[in-house]
């Protein structure tokens, strides 16, 4: 049974997310282990391709963009998207940090719009993340990239899949945040909706333990956003989870609604919707005080549901942003 059907959450009347994700194509000059993208990493979307999509996303009220692939600074056009998307407030990008260690060229991409990067850092040190993204070097070029970044002033974020292969250095990963100091690291657990699919079951148990060790180790003033992780692992950290109705309200990610080139003024209905196609809830969930604000798990594992989700008895939260009210 899926109990997704019964969800009623309440959401709080506070602003939205205006940014939207401007996909740029699958192309990327990486391997990454997990990607989505598998086969297709040579597929590069036009340059009116993407401007069509940037005017969509403006007419629909969308002020803030985050350019992603693939890798969206190996386009062969990548200083014209920047120079379009110049009516937009601001410009982020979210990259594997190969093209940035070229100062010149981070300071001619500032100069064409850019003023923020997502960087991607699976691994604390060269042998880790390397091994992860499928190229040799890669750590040092995006610390290189990270340092340039800094040094023209340009907002730094942090993505971190976490898988199997470094749940076990995650200690490590944090002090290395902490000496980077970027504004925001992103936890993002190993979701299974594409190309995904082959890697293995991630242990929830173990992923959330790691995570957590990392959040109790890493700077208060650093902003951690948690995702794609059930909220009854997370006990006591709970105000770190941002799945996908919580999503719609984080202001340094993109919007799910814009994503569908859908209305803003629609959230309630395309978060809801969105939930309901890629996750489900065992029908033992419904006792939990987490339903109406927690995604579950994926439906491709809803035969492990049982097995893997722990409801937490107590009063229902139904305010989705009941434990963000703050952030």
């Amino acid at each position: 049974m899926n109990a997704n059907i019964a969800i009623q959450p309440y959401y709080p009347d506070i602003p939205l997310c205006n940014r939207a994700k401007l996909d740029t194509g699958k192309e990327c000059n990486y391997n990454c282990y997990f990607c989505y993208y598998q086969g297709h990493l040579d597929e590069q979307d036009t340059y009116s391709d993407i401007t069509s999509r940037a005017d969509i996303l403006y007419d629909l009220g969308i002020r803030e963009i985050d350019l992603s692939g693939g890798e969206s600074s190996i386009h062969k056009d990548w200083f014209k998207i920047l120079n379009y998307c110049n009516k937009f407030d601001n410009i982020s990008c979210l990259s594997n940090g190969s093209m940035f260690k070229d100062f010149a060229f981070l300071e001619k991409s500032k100069k064409y719009g850019l003023s923020e990067i997502l960087f991607s850092i699976h691994g604390h040190n060269e042998e880790v993340h390397d091994k992860i993204v499928g190229k040799k070097g890669a750590f040092n070029d995006i610390m290189s990239s990270i340092t340039n970044a800094n040094k023209l002033g340009i907002l730094v974020r942090i993505n971190c899949t976490v898988t199997n292969t470094n749940i076990k250095d995650i200690e490590k990963y944090a002090y290395l945040i902490n000496k980077l100091k970027p504004y925001q690291i992103n936890f993002l657990p190993l979701n299974y909706w594409n190309a995904a699919n082959a890697m293995k079951k991630q242990d929830y148990t173990t992923l959330s333990k790691g995570i957590q060790l990392a959040i109790d180790t890493i700077y208060p003033e650093i902003e951690i956003n948690v995702r794609y992780i059930p909220f009854c692992y997370m006990i006591g950290y709970e105000k770190y989870v941002v799945n996908t109705q919580q999503h719609i309200y984080d202001k340094k990610d993109w919007n799910i609604c814009a994503y569908s080139y859908q209305n803003l003024d629609k959230y309630k209905e395309i978060s809801k919707s969105q939930m309901m196609r890629w996750y489900y809830k065992p029908i033992k969930c419904t006792s939990c005080k987490f339903f109406h604000i927690c995604d579950g798990i994926e439906k491709k594992y809803e035969d492990i549901a049982d097995k893997v989700l722990n409801p937490i008895i107590g009063k229902k939260v139904t305010n989705i942003m009941e434990y963000r009210q703050n952030i």
